[in-house]
């Protein structure tokens, strides 16, 4: 045998060269494998070779999948793995960017809004994930936006979700200069009906106020000053101690139209215990709480007391305004005593039974 170095004999079963001292047992070539992330090449069904890379995930039918982005039709294999560096770096593009990564970005702030909001938004995007998570977002059209956004939702509120949660992943977007425009803007709501408003039964507000005098509460506190003033639900929760004259038996902080924000908002007899209550506490504001902080107690509390669902925290003024009207209060006061401009306004706030209407025509 000959040495593989210097190529001198030596004897057959030689492990060293006695010249070079080079080790005659050849090594084998070490293996390197690519790192995660840097792609990989095949060979396709028709022959030739693809170079493919992970370029995310997204979730389709609750299952997490990989979104690939792939070069076909290399001759060999090499030169589909010298093509993987100008694929990565294509795909790192600063403009390309996908929707499921926004929506992780979009976290934090999500994280930060109240419960309620946060299911809905999450369903939002749990309908429009499929078809638009994968996608680049500067790649997506204003119409595509619309079609997903009608395939997907068919009421009002649904699409106005879906819409609010799209401008935020556009509003990111925005800010790293990913997109020129939010896109999102554009998308057509479905008309919204008005809703036919409900009232609290008398039983209702017996309820209210045997838990109150139980054990008194913020979000029973305020059904409860909304129902015998009143007063807007923006209102309550801006609702300052300064504002209220126990002794003078009125409060001022109205809102909206000119003539509602001048009014003064008539305190009755029975509510003062209430707002005692309230002022006991000694805040500046009455209500010191977060944006959504009412709207969510008042779903446990309707819940817990067995008042119906659809009854809310606003429908306590479309019952001042309709038990004012049983109790025949005149126009000039319903309007002065809630603040509209007009008293067509007062009137759509009026739901009057047939049982009502009818004590009033058996009069004739």
């Amino acid at each position: 045998m000959t040495c593989i170095s210097c190529k001198r004999e030596l004897p057959d079963d030689a492990v060293f060269c006695l010249y070079c001292g080079k080790k005659q047992t050849k090594t084998k070539a070490a293996y390197h494998r690519r790192g995660n992330g840097l792609g990989s090449a095949y060979k396709s069904p028709a022959g030739t070779w693809v170079a493919e890379i992970t370029l995310g995930f997204y979730i389709e039918n609750g299952k997490k999948k990989k979104k690939k982005q792939r070069k076909y039709g290399f001759k060999n294999k090499r030169d589909a793995l010298l093509y993987l560096d100008k694929l990565r770096s294509s795909s790192t593009d600063p403009k390309k960017i996908t929707f499921s990564e926004l929506w992780e970005l979009y976290q934090p702030e999500l994280e930060e809004l109240s419960q309620s909001k946060q299911t809905a938004y999450k369903i939002a995007w749990d309908r429009i994930g499929p078809h638009l998570g994968y996608r680049l977002i500067a790649d997506v059209t204003s119409d595509e936006l619309q079609k997903i956004a009608d395939k997907t939702a068919a009421t009002y509120y649904t699409r106005r979700d879906i819409k609010t949660v799209l401008s935020q992943l556009y509003k990111i977007a925005l800010r790293d200069d990913r997109v020129d425009k939010n896109r999102a803007q554009y998308i057509r709501l479905p008309q919204l009906e008005a809703a036919e408003r409900e009232v609290f039964t008398d039983d209702e507000i017996s309820k209210l106020w045997r838990s109150f005098r139980s054990a008194p509460d913020h979000v029973t506190a305020a059904a409860l000053t909304m129902l015998y003033t009143g007063m807007r639900t923006g209102e309550i929760k801006e609702l300052k101690a300064g504002n209220i004259d126990l002794e003078g038996h009125f409060m001022t902080g109205g809102a909206k139209t000119e003539k509602g924000r001048r009014r003064k908002i008539i305190i009755p007899d029975k509510i003062v215990p209430v707002l005692e209550w309230l002022l006991s506490f000694g805040t500046e504001k009455l209500f010191p709480f977060g944006r959504n902080y009412l709207a969510d107690k008042w779903q446990e509390k309707r819940a817990e007391l067995g008042i119906r669902s659809e009854i809310t925290l606003y429908c306590c003024r479309h019952t001042y305004i309709t038990n004012l009207t049983k109790l025949n209060a005149s126009p000039a006061m319903l309007q002065e005593l809630v603040g509209h401009e007009d008293y067509e306004t007062t009137l759509t706030y009026t739901h009057l039974s047939v049982a009502d209407r009818l004590a009033v025509v058996n009069k004739l």
